[in-house]
């Protein structure tokens, strides 16, 4: 369980106040709020990035700075996180950064390839991948350190459709195998793929809840031009409903 309580943090013309909450593990979070809302100064802090200048982080009852749960990152431009030229290599740098036993090497890297349809490009070279293989790569570093949290920051906002769908389901094994996901995001319609949501306004917590009970009131997110699909989920109550039977329903009501 990762728990917030009252976590501040100060910057000169910013202040991040009194942020609580929990999640469960095996549980998805997504963090959303309009630009300057303290999405990423949460993200900085839930990843060990910056230190709270008060408040505390616990997972599973530790404090954030003395836990050994493994977290993995994955931030928004992936040329920031990958740094050798062959895929293969810059994934077994990350675990022999992680003091992985070199023998597992192999299977842990072509395994987390395959997790993101990857592995025909183990010995590709990086830097000649488009934007959203590139974050395959990423995501499949931190997937190979099997970790128990994974934070995205934001790391869809570029990528096409494909990529997109892939990490969205990569979520769900992620859940299934018991690993917290937590994501920040300014796509509101990627907020169903969660199973609580967190609205940052102005620093501070406006709401904090299930997913299927903040579409019930999508008025917490002060938007004019909300996503269609979350408008029909809140007009006829389908907050658990499959994209599959959405997409059915959407397609009777245009036709």
């Amino acid at each position: 369980m990762i728990t917030l309580t009252n976590v501040s943090y100060k910057y000169p013309e910013f202040n991040l106040e009194d942020v609580s909450f929990s999640l469960n593990g095996g549980e998805i979070l997504a963090i959303t709020g309009k630009n300057g809302s303290g999405k990423t100064t949460l993200i900085n802090l839930l990843s060990g990035l910056i230190k709270a200048k008060s408040g505390q982080i616990l997972i599973d009852g530790e404090k954030l700075s003395k836990s050994k749960i493994v977290t993995g990152v994955v931030q928004q431009n992936p040329d920031n996180q990958i740094i050798f030229n062959k895929v293969y290599d810059d994934i077994a740098f990350t675990l022999k950064n992680y003091k992985i036993n070199k023998e597992e090497f192999k299977d842990r890297i072509e395994s987390a390839l395959s997790e993101v349809n990857m592995l025909e490009f183990k010995n590709s070279e990086t830097f000649s991948l488009s934007t959203g293989q590139k974050q395959r790569v990423v995501i499949a570093n931190m997937l190979a350190i099997r970790p128990k949290l994974i934070i995205f920051d934001e790391a869809t906002a570029y990528l096409d459709q494909t990529t997109k769908n892939i990490i969205y389901k990569l979520f769900q094994k992620l859940k299934a195998q018991g690993v917290s996901v937590i994501f920040a995001t300014n796509a509101l319609e990627e907020i169903v793929y969660a199973d609580k949501v967190l609205v940052m306004k102005s620093g501070r917590v406006k709401a904090f809840d299930e997913t299927r009970n903040i579409i019930k009131n999508l008025s917490v997110f002060e938007e004019e031009n909300l996503p269609l699909k979350l408008k029909l989920l809140n007009m006829l109550n389908l907050c658990e409903s499959s994209d599959e039977e959405i997409l059915k329903l959407i397609g009777g009501i245009l036709k």
